[in-house]
């Protein structure tokens, strides 16, 4: 909020000496930032609400999202296709998955979020592929489930690089899960104290992670150690999704 006498332009500070009235855009004259300008009669108080200089059009005019779903579902479906078959998936296809999932999971709902500095509850987003929302991150926790299933009945569920990356992603899911129940949940001192445990527990087990990496420690130490604590940070940004 800006008073109305020696007003600023938000972006560069440059001084704004024009009256500003009720409902006008105003464009500076340095930096080219436009604003709408948004008057309080009652209190003297003028803000400014930047205007977008215009949005880079979808890639291929299709639903935001739509290829970030479409990537997640191709390089899933082909892993389920190895695993269902016997074959190994290559341990860097497994890390690229962890990054595609984590990223699809973890940050996919703050663009939306971050997209308008207004929020205008008539207006309805198009869902990645024009699918109903959440199904993609259905169809793909379905999809590994059924696959762990799979290599379990085989046998193989037990191998290292499979216990990694399934322990890690469910820690990933069980985040977003634990996410979507507290956000519909009344927030009370419970809710909040819980909230700030989870952020404490995350940056413990970060800085300890980080200290046996950087001291070597962790070669002496059982895998299982460093598997929960990638689990348990996992589970956070799952959570904050």
């Amino acid at each position: 909020m800006f008073e109305k006498k020696g007003q600023r332009c938000p972006r560069c500070g440059y001084e704004i000496r024009d009256r500003l009235s009720e409902g006008e855009q105003f464009v500076c004259s340095v930096c080219q930032s436009r604003f709408r300008v948004m008057t309080d009669e009652g209190t003297g108080r003028v803000a400014f609400v930047e205007e977008s200089a215009g949005e880079m059009p979808e890639p291929l005019h299709m639903p935001r999202g739509s290829i970030r779903a479409m990537t997640a579902l191709a390089t899933s479906g082909s892993c389920w296709a190895l695993m269902a078959t016997g074959r190994d998936v290559p341990g860097a296809v497994l890390s690229l998955l962890l990054t595609v999932l984590g990223y699809y999971f973890g940050f996919r709902v703050k663009v939306k979020a971050a997209g308008s500095r207004i929020y205008d509850p008539s207006a309805v987003e198009a869902q990645p592929l024009g699918l109903p929302g959440g199904v993609v991150r259905k169809l793909l926790i379905l999809g590994f489930a059924v696959t762990g299933v799979v290599l379990l009945v085989r046998g193989r569920l037990g191998e290292p690089a499979y216990v990694e990356f399934f322990i890690v992603l469910a820690g990933l899911v069980a985040g977003y899960v634990f996410g979507r129940i507290f956000s519909t949940s009344t927030l009370g001192p419970a809710a909040v104290l819980l909230n700030h445990v989870k952020g404490a527990a995350v940056l413990a087990a970060a800085g300890l992670l980080a200290v046996l990496l950087v001291s070597g420690a962790h070669a002496d130490l059982p895998p299982a150690v460093l598997i929960v604590l990638c689990a348990l940070i996992s589970f956070y940004y799952g959570s904050r999704s």
